[in-house]
């Protein structure tokens, strides 16, 4: 299976003996007050969910990380086997239903066709009623085959390899795997794979993906237009931003 293909690629099977414990979809339906659309994703999208993997200080040598916003007591690992004929539009409707029911920080492993797709979130404590986790800042890399791997897709799995992620404490580990999905998911925009861990980077970044999406509005106005000098004029604002794109590329490497 390609998810336990991933898990062996970035050496968690080396450490951890893997649960591939089956997980009810009721125990989702139960917690989580999903609306009729939403069911339907999880029953006839879903093939099997499992919890592949459970890393807590008693298997691994990693600390808890606990203080007023976090608490982060261990990192799971589930696997979500997809029918061939699931929507990518469904995943992240999947992904959230999971996340926000699962408290510990999680990292969901999708698997279709012989490809995955990662899919991390942050959560915190609810400030309001600490007993309950909010889950914030979602990422998700496209699918990629560990048959077919291009040089993102290689940068990625070194970067989440086993030997690579910080083992501080269950924070930075997940923080680490977080990091390398956000890299992936911004790797064509930014035209790199580079891991924004900084204030600075995570700026250059965004203003990337502004200004990618402003060429991408230029573009559109110039198809329509049909006096030459606006289209000369959206022509220049599509090089001007080109021009700044490059040179924060040039930054974040």
């Amino acid at each position: 299976m390609a998810a336990s293909a991933f898990y062996a690629t970035i050496g968690l099977d080396e450490r951890v003996r893997p649960l591939h414990k089956k997980l009810d979809k009721k125990m989702f339906y139960d917690y989580a007050d999903l609306t009729k659309k939403e069911k339907d994703y999880m029953t006839k999208d879903i093939e099997r969910i499992e919890l592949a993997y459970l890393l807590t200080p008693g298997v691994i040598n990693i600390q808890p990380f606990v203080n007023e916003e976090h608490h982060y007591e261990g990192v799971m690992f589930i696997t979500v086997r997809l029918r061939a004929e699931t929507k990518d539009a469904h995943l992240s409707v999947i992904g959230e239903i999971i996340q926000e029911t699962v408290p510990n920080p999680t990292v969901i492993v999708f698997e279709k066709e012989g490809n995955v797709r990662i899919g991390t979130c942050r959560k915190r404590l609810n400030k309001n009623d600490r007993t309950k986790v909010v889950a914030e800042e979602w990422a998700y890399i496209p699918w990629f085959s560990l048959d077919h791997a291009d040089e993102t897709v290689k940068q990625f799995l070194g970067a989440v390899h086993m030997t690579r992620l910080s083992f501080a404490n269950f924070f930075r580990f997940y923080q680490d795997i977080h990091l390398a999905v956000q890299a992936f998911q911004r790797a064509k925009a930014v035209g790199a794979f580079s891991i924004a861990a900084d204030e600075r980077s995570k700026q250059l970044v965004a203003q990337i993906e502004q200004a990618e999406t402003e060429i991408a509005k230029w573009k559109n106005e110039m198809k329509k237009e049909t006096q030459f000098n606006r289209k000369v004029e959206y022509h220049m604002k599509i090089q001007q931003l080109t021009k700044q794109i490059e040179q924060w590329k040039q930054q974040l490497r």
